[in-house]
């Protein structure tokens, strides 16, 4: 008997920013490695003979630490990659909600009916990892393996092993970050031991879709369009305004016309200098950036972050800031910047988001933290 432990990848920039990750290379967040590394001390007592992976990164790196105390390093095979979403590739959440809303029910409901311009038949998802794991199965027949894959993959695949329709796909849950599912291989056929196991975790991961409770249908993801200051200048001091207050605890110090300005040259260098964001038809938030800064060293410059009181502490600052990330990445930057006062709150949001501070410069009120996010 051959045992396969298949494993999805730890969080990676499409979960944390809500994006549709599909087969786009996107690494892994800090969190997502810590919740890998946690794999190296579940499978140092597991005898293992080879860790194989699908070569894309998030996977690679993840299973990486349960060959680690084996020696093992995983041998890429682009069969156990995720399944390709077509157009909706890197797209937000909320903009594939807005666009394709039936579409979206039926990928979580009966994605065998998807019907999605480039999208991958799940089918096909489900014999290509039939293949792969077969012939690895047959490789180390009576040994056992660990195999990094991605969560709609091994979902597809779990509903393959238990003769699960698509119109009944609820019923296999889709596996956590790091979710580990032990495969059995006898007689040229596979059994589930059992599946989506994370109790190598201090705690479980983040549910993959964030729902409003309640509120059936709706979520926080957010979609973003351009945002047009000439229409809009109000609303956007409004928003510095309550950044400001936010930050400082009153507006003392605050040049509403300077900042406004500001934003006027960058839309001039770039149109995609502001970008709002919007949950559903709600307004949720402003991203500013301040694209020719940094360009000579390869850095991005988000010029002001801001996220409405009503949408703040449901992962909407979080999607902000993948938007910035998704454009500068586009550009080839090295790095994402910002500044900020270090008793603004939100400094506690930009070290969980990965920054660290690597310098300082004058501010209007006091000296402001300039924090920096490698890409």
């Amino acid at each position: 008997m051959t045992q396969i432990f298949l494993i999805r990848h730890g969080e990676a920039e499409g979960n944390r920013y809500r994006r549709c990750q599909g087969q786009t290379d996107m690494p892994l967040t800090k969190a997502g490695r810590e919740q890998a590394a946690a794999l190296e001390a579940r499978f140092a007592r597991v005898p293992l003979d080879a860790v194989y992976s699908s070569d894309l990164h998030r996977a690679m790196e993840t299973v990486a630490f349960a060959g680690k105390p084996h020696g093992l390093a995983p041998i890429p095979d682009p069969r156990l990659r995720e399944m390709s979403f077509g157009v909706w590739e890197n797209l937000p959440w909320g903009e594939i909600d807005r666009r394709w809303p039936e579409q979206k029910k039926l990928f979580l409901t009966d994605p065998g009916k998807l019907n999605v311009p480039g999208m991958e038949d799940w089918l096909q998802v489900q014999q290509r990892y039939a293949r792969a794991l077969g012939d690895i199965a047959r490789r180390h027949e009576g040994g056992t393996v660990a195999v990094g894959g991605h969560g709609m993959a091994i979902r597809l695949f779990l509903a393959y092993l238990r003769g699960v329709p698509s119109e009944r796909i609820s019923e296999v849950t889709l596996p956590g970050n790091t979710a580990v599912s032990r495969l059995l291989w006898k007689d040229g056929q596979f059994t589930i031991d059992y599946d989506n196991d994370t109790s190598h975790l201090p705690a479980p991961p983040r549910e993959p879709m964030r729902t409003i409770p309640g509120k059936s249908g709706q979520s926080w993801d957010l979609r973003f369009t351009p945002f047009d200051l000439a229409e809009g200048r109000e609303r956007y001091i409004d928003a510095y305004r309550d950044a400001w207050r936010f930050a400082h605890g009153s507006l003392q110090g605050l040049d509403e016309s300077a900042c406004f300005l500001a934003a006027e040259s960058y839309t001039r260098d770039d149109p995609r200098a502001v970008t709002a964001a919007w949950r559903g038809e709600d307004y949720a938030g402003l991203l500013t950036l301040d694209l020719r800064r940094g360009r000579r060293w390869g850095e991005g410059w988000i010029a002001f972050l801001w996220v409405s009181p009503e949408v703040r502490g449901h992962g909407c600052g979080m999607q902000l800031l993948g938007e910035a990330v998704a454009l500068y990445r586009g550009l080839g930057r090295r790095a994402l910047r910002l500044s900020v006062a270090p008793s603004n709150p939100a400094v506690a949001f930009y070290r969980r988001a990965g920054f660290v501070r690597v310098d300082t410069q004058p501010g209007a009120i006091e000296p402001l933290a300039v924090m920096e996010m490698a890409l």
